[in-house]
């Protein structure tokens, strides 16, 4: 992103959407099919519940409803939290950073794309330990596909922000629709602080879980990998222009590609970076 745009939209904390950028939009006017795609069945409980977040690019802070995330193909959802859902089928465990898995193959199911849940909370003083895969900073998804020779990192616009000794959750859904993904390949997730800041908006991850989304090839409905949370449910269409609806995400990330011999397959995908932050670590 130009420093232009930064410049604009700097300490702007009603901003919402950039045009080819990102767009948030309260979750009662996301598309419920979103909504079902990243695991959150029924809103009742946490209809009325607010999150304070983070933007990264206007280095603002501001309170209100959930919110739904768009950005370059990828939805997320920031909300208070202390554990990755049961129906996250890969979780990681205490000490690790990576998780590995070879994608099942199922007879008559498409891949739709990725989900992943990280736990995180603000961090207690910089923590830099490679060994335990603990890392402090702003926190980034890095996925890749090991047997396709793909790579997306990830660093969000906004997160939620949690107060002192709470956590948050990033929930995520990442929609391919190009056969990223397929049924033998080996996908690895891993999380962590990808640009350092000051003390206060520093954040730890805990822990992350991923899951695979398949879609059937009857247009019948989306099931995920775990067979005891499948659902089916007829495909909407969205009813008004203000509803978020993600898109592909190697399609949008392609401004994002990083145009090296040595990093064919591999996108950045960054709206802002620490030269754009009033509060990053000097």
């Amino acid at each position: 992103m130009s420093g232009t745009i930064r410049g604009a939209v700097l300490t702007c904390e009603n901003l919402v959407e950039i045009q080819n950028v990102f767009k948030t939009r309260p979750l009662r006017i996301v598309d419920i099919e979103m909504i079902k795609d990243i695991g959150l069945f029924s809103l009742e409980s946490i209809g009325s519940t607010e999150v304070e977040m983070l933007n990264y690019l206007t280095c603002t802070r501001r309170k209100g409803p959930l919110q739904g995330l768009d950005e370059c193909g990828i939805f997320s959802i920031f909300l208070h939290g202390s554990e990755v859902p049961d129906w996250f089928c890969h979780k990681s465990s205490m000490g690790d950073f990576e998780l590995s898995i070879t994608i099942p193959p199922h007879r008559n199911l498409k891949i739709r794309g990725l989900n992943a849940c990280v736990v995180y909370a603000q961090a207690q003083g910089k923590v830099r330990d490679e060994r335990l895969g603990l890392y402090s900073g702003v926190p980034s998804l890095h996925i890749s596909n090991e047997t396709k020779g793909l790579k997306w990192t990830y660093v969000p616009v906004t997160i939620g922000f949690p107060k002192e000794k709470e956590h948050m959750l990033w929930l995520s859904h990442w929609r391919f629709a190009n056969d990223e993904l397929e049924g033998g390949d080996e996908i690895r997730v891993s999380v962590r602080g990808e640009i350092p800041v000051i003390e206060e908006y520093d954040m730890l991850t805990k822990e992350f879980g991923i899951q695979v989304v398949y879609e059937q090839n009857n247009n019948e409905g989306t099931v995920t990998e775990d067979i005891a949370t499948m659902f089916q449910h007829e495909t909407t269409t969205p009813s008004s222009q203000n509803q978020v609806v993600a898109g592909d995400v190697s399609a949008l990330a392609s401004r994002f590609h990083k145009n090296n011999k040595n990093k064919v397959g591999e996108y950045f995908i960054c709206n802002h970076d620490e030269d754009s932050h009033l509060w990053r670590v000097t």
